[in-house]
């Protein structure tokens, strides 16, 4: 059976570490772990130890061994996801991570449907930045991707961008993802689009800040899903 594991941000990291209440039911209520068990703790920056859990009192500590360096060793994925209606960005996180991306960005565009506003939103990064904690968990990675504040797609076009970066776009003349990852680096930017897709406009721009204009030569695919499928392509090394 593989070790219990748990994240803890690295500026929390000492060497005897008081539990929250939240990590505290998770290992103790819905894990059953109890005084002398020990765990595997990490950082979500590619680094591990490993722990014993205790009780003093009322309290419950983490006993904290050696940090160890174990990076993920995948390409530095970052996926852009245009806004999406209701639940569908949890599941996008959720997979993008189980994946293997470094971080993903939320935008909107033209064809964006749901509008939100701002302390909306900043529930909805938080509620995003625990999903991608305890998927990081469970597929047993040491990072956990950076959810970026949101922007608009024409402050990301117009951002700092890597050597390979590729848009989604059904019309695309005979690119593919897959056949451009061959020869990409381990620096790697994805955007995909709404529900409907980026406008021939927004392609137009972002062809020419130098991005590929790809399909994934599938059968059409839901945002979400086309999502998740770009970006495991891309954490492929």
């Amino acid at each position: 059976m593989s070790r219990p594991r748990i994240h803890i941000p690295a500026d929390r990291w000492e060497p005897r570490l008081v539990l929250g209440d939240a990590e505290r039911r998770h290992l103790v209520s819905v894990l059953r772990l109890g005084p002398g068990d020990r765990l595997e703790v990490f950082d979500g920056q590619g680094h591990v130890c490993r722990a014993e859990l205790v009780r003093d009192g009322r309290q419950w500590l983490l006993s904290l061994g050696p940090r160890e360096s174990r990076p993920d060793n995948l390409p530095e994925v970052r996926l852009g996801i245009a806004l999406l209606k209701g639940k569908k960005l949890d599941a996008v996180v959720r997979m993008a991570t189980e994946v293997g991306v470094t971080s993903i960005q939320i935008f909107t565009c033209a064809r964006s449907v749901p509008k939100t506003d701002a302390r909306r939103m900043q529930e909805r990064i938080r509620r995003f930045e625990t999903i991608a904690s305890e998927s990081a968990r469970q597929s047993c990675r040491s990072s956990v991707p950076i959810l970026q504040p949101p922007r608009s797609l024409e402050e990301v076009l117009s951002g700092d961008l890597p050597p390979f970066c590729a848009i989604l776009h059904e019309g695309a003349d005979g690119r593919t993802l897959s056949g451009l990852l061959t020869d990409a680096g381990p620096e790697r930017l994805l955007l995909v689009g709404p529900e409907g897709g980026f406008t021939p406009g927004e392609v137009e721009k972002a062809g020419q800040r130098g991005f590929h204009i790809v399909r994934l030569d599938l059968p059409v695919l839901r945002a979400e899903t086309a999502a998740v499928v770009a970006a495991a392509l891309a954490c492929l090394p």
